[in-house]
């Protein structure tokens, strides 16, 4: 009996395995969709190949009578993205998360990476930072929460209004490079530039079990 289960979990775990493979690096592109807080305008991104940019991104806006295109991007987004409006230039941001890709048993190590975080608005691209850049703010591991805290982990809040004013900023908390305490990294999202880095500083909670996400408004694809 146990001569029988042991090749069958073997064939079992390399199906799933190969599955994984696929999702993950060959064939992992597909469709999305995700709007911005409020519902008045969505992102569309549709690749051309199963993996790979290829393809095309779109901002639309929710009209009575048809939805209006707004912003056209010619590449396929994989990952996150964030979308929202900027009252200062009236028009649509758009954020993309980018995860490294994993194609095989060898490239585990790469999850929780990210490979480029880029910032849109008005059918062009602002600005893109690396992952190398991004180790050098000290986003080295993304995760769903900083409930155990390791330097190099950050977590994405997402798109935010400053309190009192029509700007707005892309929030990712991180752990503090001293301490066990987290702090801010904040970009604008009119020029995707970092403008109020590690500006607040939070202790580390007494108690970490009741600790949660904050923020509003992303999809992971």
């Amino acid at each position: 009996m146990i001569r029988t289960l042991v090749p069958l979990i073997v064939v079992i775990g390399s199906i799933l395995l190969m599955t994984g493979f696929k999702i993950a690096g060959h064939g992992e592109n597909q469709p999305t969709v995700q709007s911005a807080p409020g519902g008045y305008a969505y992102v569309r991104s549709i690749p051309s190949n199963d993996y790979g940019n290829e393809g095309k991104t779109q901002v639309f806006r929710v009209r009575k009578n048809g939805d209006e295109l707004l912003d056209d991007y010619p590449a396929y987004m994989r990952g996150e993205l964030y979308l929202g409006m900027s009252p200062i230039t009236g028009k649509c941001c758009l954020v993309h998360l980018e995860p490294e890709r994993i194609t095989s048993n060898n490239d585990f190590k790469k999850m929780g990476k990210v490979s480029r975080l880029a910032f849109y608005m008005g059918g062009k691209e602002l600005v893109a930072y690396t992952g190398e850049d991004l180790e050098k703010m000290g986003l080295k591991d993304k995760v769903q929460t900083l409930v155990y805290r390791h330097a190099g982990q950050f977590m994405v809040v997402g798109i935010q209004q400053v309190p009192l004013t029509n700007h707005y900023v892309f929030v990712i908390e991180k752990i503090a490079e001293q301490g066990k305490g987290t702090e801010t990294v904040c970009f604008d999202v009119t020029t995707g530039k970092p403008i109020r880095e590690d500006s607040e500083k939070r202790p580390e909670p007494k108690s970490r079990a009741n600790e949660g996400p904050t923020g509003f408004a992303h999809t992971q694809t």
